[in-house]
């Protein structure tokens, strides 16, 4: 997959007039990337008698098998180290912006910071935080002066008002708690523009009883993978954020 990371856009769209020469929008420095598509596939062993019983099979797929390709997907798309036949994640890729907090009470703040360099530096927009449960946990559990909690206590919102969010979201965007991300590090970023997974044919999911002695131990194979790339069109609607 050849795809182009783009520069800041040139020009923009103006208003014409009739027989008016429209204006050119052109992105500067556009650096052509290839990348390679990568297969993450894996595969588990039932009793064969699992084909009888539809909805236990469907669950051994659902609630197993795509469970776990879904959370090594994350995994890479995050943070793969690009090397051999691991993806790039997001956090490995050259040009995506940085932010660290001053101490540990600068940690919200960091990641305003954060949005404010994503529109910025790269003319997008922030639309998703990820952070790790841990660094989620201590700004969910910060308090005030008055021992209330910022985001709401156990049994109501704050001071008594609104009924509790089961997971609230940082400053508004959309917040994936996920230990797909390191402890210390979050990453904020304009993740429906600034880049994109491209899967080929989607995911595919095959049994059969003939693997090794599946046939005479009375077993099926059922197998999951899929062929997928990330590009990256714009780094800079990334930012890596370090907190304390």
């Amino acid at each position: 997959i050849t795809y182009f990371v783009e520069g800041a856009l040139e020009g923009d769209f103006a208003i014409v007039g009739e027989n008016g020469q429209k204006p050119q929008l052109h992105y500067a420095d556009p650096t052509p990337v290839t990348e390679a598509l990568k297969k993450i596939a894996g595969f588990i062993k039932e009793s064969d008698e699992i084909i009888e019983d539809l909805p236990w099979f469907m669950s051994a797929i659902n609630g197993r098998l795509l469970y776990n390709l879904g959370l090594f997907e994350e995994n890479q798309l995050l943070a793969g180290s690009g090397v051999g036949a691991n993806l790039a994640g997001i956090l490995n890729r050259s040009g995506i912006q940085t932010e660290a907090a001053a101490d540990a009470g600068d940690n919200a703040d960091a990641l305003f910071r954060a949005i404010t360099k994503t529109a910025l530096n790269s003319g997008l927009d922030a639309d998703g935080i990820v952070i790790n449960p841990t660094d989620y946990q201590a700004l969910r559990l910060s308090k005030d002066a008055n021992g209330q909690y910022f985001g709401g206590g156990f049994f109501a919102g704050q001071y008594g008002n609104g009924g509790i969010q089961e997971q609230p979201p940082l400053w508004g965007l959309r917040t994936v708690v996920t230990p797909a991300i390191a402890a210390g590090t979050a990453l904020v970023g304009a993740f429906a523009q600034a880049g994109s997974v491209i899967r080929k044919g989607g995911v595919r999911v095959e049994s059969t009883n003939s693997d090794e002695g599946d046939v005479t131990s009375d077993r099926v194979t059922i197998r999951a993978g899929e062929r997928l790339a990330l590009a990256v069109r714009r780094p800079s609607g990334f930012v890596k954020v370090t907190l304390l």
